[in-house]
């Protein structure tokens, strides 16, 4: 029976950190009182550093797994104590029957949470759908075999079932992190790194009780240590994962970003397409509105060819785009302006604009023999009007241009 709660104990301290009272002497007997205050007390001072840590980035980045961690190292510090000859007050004496409560319900607690932290703490894919699921649920199972951690006769059926439950968690974290392992997690090498210590301990354990049929004095003694470690080496592992996870997050937001800009711009001419001056006139409105078309287009892509046309439309971009109102292609040879200037500057600006339009395609495309013009319909805007209406009253007033024989403003009536 001292065998098998020996090995019961290496899955409970893999994974919940201690070993419960049932399959251990007390510290004190395995070591001075000296050697128990210093590893405790630097046992302890290692599980408030984590649990600082930990909530020192949750703070920055709220991920789960940091919660899971906390729990676990929680638990670490209750059992430490526990496991400790540290008087606790007259009802938590170190032989007591509460302290024994103590010892089993923090240990069950620490196995219990082990199972979340990992499928949490894991790169996501890096284990299977449904162990990541019975990660999640199985080790709850524990807390229902908690009392058996605490009777004195304790029935054979529950003693087996509690220790099936025990291997089962252990199984389980540890295909897990084989698995992981196995499809190349990062996180995985630093949490087998971290539990190497506690194994190695066990290892040698099991040596001394198996082949030289003698404990392994120097075993409670080892095993504070190897927890340390494994309290290390893990927050070594979630500092990586954190970095790791920031800099994911820093490169989606600037895909996310790049995807907006692409979303929102005119892949020929650089301006912003119709999309992002829409949003533009509903965040702050103008107090003018242009609808501006190059004259006889149709004619340069039918003699010149439309890579010519290309250079056309985006000569005229760069021109109305270099003064003060916000330009847009919103379609073919059309453009769109947003003006945001003083009402009474509007018309000189939209003019002035215009005429540029025929310069910059002359300097930019000197192929073309005739000079391009372009037609303006110009509208103010009233307070509230919509972007659809004021569409609707700059086109009128461009097709006014058109009519009354191109290469001109027209600015007849407000939206």
């Amino acid at each position: 029976m001292a065998r098998w709660a020996r090995v019961m104990a290496l899955g409970a301290a893999l994974l919940g950190g201690a070993l419960p009272a049932r399959a251990q002497s007390s510290f004190a007997d395995a070591t001075s009182m000296t050697w128990d205050g210093v590893l405790t007390g630097i046992f302890l001072g290692l599980l408030i550093f984590s649990l600082a840590y930990n909530a020192a980035f949750f703070a920055l980045l709220r991920e789960r797994f940091l919660i899971w961690q906390s729990a676990r190292t929680a638990a670490y510090a209750a059992l430490a104590i526990g496991l400790s000859p540290l008087a606790m007050g007259g009802f938590l004496t170190p032989d007591g029957f509460a302290r024994q409560v103590w010892i089993a319900l923090f240990f069950d607690l620490g196995a219990a949470v082990s199972g979340p932290f990992l499928r949490a703490y894991l790169e996501p894919g890096m284990i299977p759908k449904r162990l990541h699921a019975l990660l999640g649920w199985v080790p709850c199972l524990i807390l229902l075999t908690t009392p058996a951690a605490v009777m004195a006769d304790m029935s054979h059926p529950y003693f087996a079932l509690r220790n099936l439950l025990l291997v089962t968690v252990l199984m389980l974290c540890v295909a897990a992190v084989v698995i992981a392992l196995l499809r190349g997690s990062r996180t995985a090498r630093y949490q087998a790194a971290a539990w190497s210590g506690i194994g190695g301990v066990y290892a040698v354990s099991l040596f001394h009780d198996i082949v030289l049929k003698a404990p392994f004095e120097a075993f409670l003694f080892l095993l504070f240590p190897a927890l340390g470690l494994e309290v290390m080496l893990t927050a070594f592992g979630i500092l990586d994962r954190l970095i790791r996870l920031r800099q994911e997050r820093q490169e989606a937001r600037a895909q996310a970003e790049a995807m907006r800009v692409i979303a929102h711009t005119d892949a020929l001419t650089g301006l912003p397409n119709r999309r992002a001056i829409e949003e533009s006139y509903r965040g702050e409105q103008p107090v003018a509105f242009a609808l501006v078309d190059l004259d006889h287009f149709k004619a340069i892509n039918d003699h010149h060819g439309h890579d010519v046309g290309d250079r056309v439309i985006f000569a005229a971009g760069v021109a109305l785009g270099s003064g003060s109102a916000m330009a847009a292609r919103i379609g073919g040879e059309e453009f769109a302006l947003l003006f945001r200037c003083e009402a009474g500057a509007v018309a000189d600006e939209a003019e002035r604009l215009r005429r540029r339009v025929a310069t910059y395609i002359a300097q930019m495309v000197p192929a073309l023999k005739r000079p391009v013009t372009a037609s303006m319909g110009l509208v103010h805007i009233a307070r509230d009007t919509s972007f659809g209406a004021a569409m609707k009253s700059a086109d009128i007033n461009l097709y006014a241009a058109k009519e009354s024989g191109r290469d001109r403003v027209v600015f007849i009536a407000a939206a």
